[in-house]
């Protein structure tokens, strides 16, 4: 087996070039509303004016609840299924 597109990270194998579509359906959805729950309160807080920073906290605290959910996506996946999506937020 080629170790390739794969990493060791605690004793089992990760795939390196996983796409958003390669997920369970229930992670989507988990991934979805983090989104949601972090665009809403993140612009509520911000007295409803948009900025770029914006985008970055709600980038960095989905990240961090992915990690801890234990559902490994490149952080480039991640960027590009949320910017998708954005619109019809």
């Amino acid at each position: 087996m080629s170790i390739k597109n794969h990493k060791m990270v605690n004793g089992s194998l990760l795939k390196t070039d996983k796409s958003f579509a390669d997920l369970k359906m229930s992670q989507r959805e988990k991934i979805a509303g983090w989104f949601y729950e972090e665009y809403l309160s993140m612009f509520k807080a911000n007295g409803n004016k948009y900025t770029k920073r914006l985008d970055d906290e709600i980038l960095s605290n989905v990240y961090t609840k992915n990690e801890q959910a234990e559902i490994w996506l490149p952080y480039g996946e991640l960027v590009r299924d949320y910017y998708s999506k954005k619109d019809t937020i």
